[in-house]
């Protein structure tokens, strides 16, 4: 097994924030990005969205349909979609037993995504927690987009939503609200995790479980997808390619959400910078920041994927691991086994691609009294598989290897996702 050693973190901005903002940059760039962005969201998403909401929410044909679609005060805009277990999907579900539940957060690099993204993915954990004896609800949430609505609009939004899913029982949803925890894919997760740092939702959240986030704004994205990014050419199809398909449009997805003159170590904006990892006497190590997040936080990357160094970092600072530099390449060269079954596809004997961290840290209440607080941190790289693979839209890159691969994959990180929050954590 190959082991991470304890270290310090040596990996991070270098120099003053003055040298770490958001450029201005050139008006031909600026058209550019712009042009691009309006044709993907007004010409292409849009439509897409207004067909998915027709078939889904008007003429309920498809099985991955939430239960209930429900509008809250503050962002009515913004209506949640709501996932239940058959046992609570009765005409008032409010009234059987509250269940644990999973807020979630869609991606699309801040700018493209929609909560439909993910209903595949929100349906099916629900059904396989009820099928463990483990009901969960899944409530799926939205929020606004960029260039339109620019950092930090997306993570007030969902700030407004939460604090409406906590403030009573008027909106009948059956939340045990001592139970829940919030997850997020890509821009989604990076979300999950700001959110999660903010004041008024810190208390409430008890774990976060952000898949594949950009964590790192310093750090420019051809770095990430040249020097940290592993590239398996012996995979062939869409895995095997030589270049990373996000470096299309990361230029695009980052100067529509981050403003010029904003500071890109903010840990809002960039929560890898959020936690810092310091030497101490006799070979220990300092972690300060972790009291930003909830206790527990699951970290999960994929190996074939530009973002994945910015997961890694972030779930190992955490940790009090050694903190890989941003030119670390992730996982391993060779080709995962084949031919395992539908189980055994994800590597948890190999700290490369899993490992789970106790610790437990004296914190300073207000009232100037200590308290000790468990946190349990855990991370998962998803061996040979790209950024979004378990999303039902992978489909559409033409690789059927690809695609079932994801799929079976998907089943397992569902699963092991459920017992990390059913075991200790809600």
């Amino acid at each position: 097994m190959a082991a991470i050693p304890a270290a310090v973190d040596t990996a991070g901005p270098t120099g003053s924030d003055e040298l770490h903002v958001a450029p201005s940059l050139p008006l031909t760039q600026k058209l550019k990005y712009g042009a691009l962005a309006y044709g993907i969201t007004k010409l292409v998403k849009t439509p897409l969205n207004l067909i998915t909401a027709i078939k889904t929410d008007y003429l309920g044909s498809s099985p991955t349909n939430p239960d209930t679609i429900k509008a809250l005060p503050s962002r009515a805009q913004l209506p949640v979609r709501v996932f239940l277990p058959k046992s609570h999907s009765g005409e008032d579900p409010s009234s059987h037993e509250k269940l644990p539940t999973l807020l979630t957060i869609h991606g699309g690099g801040f700018v493209i995504g929609s909560p439909y993204d993910n209903d595949g993915w929100n349906r099916r954990f629900v059904q396989l927690a009820e099928g463990a004896g483990t009901p969960f609800c899944v409530i799926a949430l939205d929020y606004r987009k960029a260039p339109s609505y620019p950092f930090p609009t997306a993570i007030h939004d969902l700030e407004a939503v939460i604090l409406d899913l906590f403030s009573g029982t008027d909106h009948g949803l059956p939340i045990d609200l001592n139970r829940v925890a919030i997850a997020g894919w890509s821009a989604g997760g990076n979300l999950a995790l700001a959110v999660s740092q903010l004041p008024e939702i810190r208390p409430l959240i008890k774990a976060v479980v952000p898949m594949y986030p950009p964590l790192d704004f310093i750090t420019p994205s051809e770095v990430k997808a040249t020097k940290s990014r592993r590239y398996k050419p012996a995979l062939g199809g869409f895995r095997g390619k030589d270049t990373d398909f996000l470096m299309g449009v990361s230029g695009m997805f980052d100067w529509s959400y981050i403003s010029p003159g904003q500071k890109m170590g903010d840990p809002l904006l960039s929560p890898v910078y959020a936690v810092t990892v310091e030497d101490a006497a006799e070979g220990r190590v300092v972690v300060k920041g972790r009291e930003r997040f909830p206790a527990n936080v699951f970290v999960i990357a994929c190996e074939l994927d530009m973002l994945g160094g910015d997961a890694w970092r972030l779930a190992c600072k955490l940790a009090g691991k050694r903190v890989p530099g941003v030119e670390e390449r992730l996982g391993r060269e060779e080709v995962g086994e084949k031919g395992k079954g539908s189980k055994g596809l994800l590597e948890l004997e190999d700290e490369r691609f899993h490992w789970q961290v106790e610790v437990e840290e004296d914190l300073e209440k207000e009232d100037g009294q200590t308290q000790q607080v468990k946190r349990r941190y855990r991370w998962l790289l998803v061996p040979d598989a790209i950024h979004g693979y378990d999303q039902d839209g992978a489909g559409r890159f033409g690789d059927e290897e690809m695609f079932r691969d994801g799929m079976e994959k998907r089943e397992e990180v569902m699963e092991i996702v459920r017992g990390w929050l059913v075991d200790g954590v809600l």
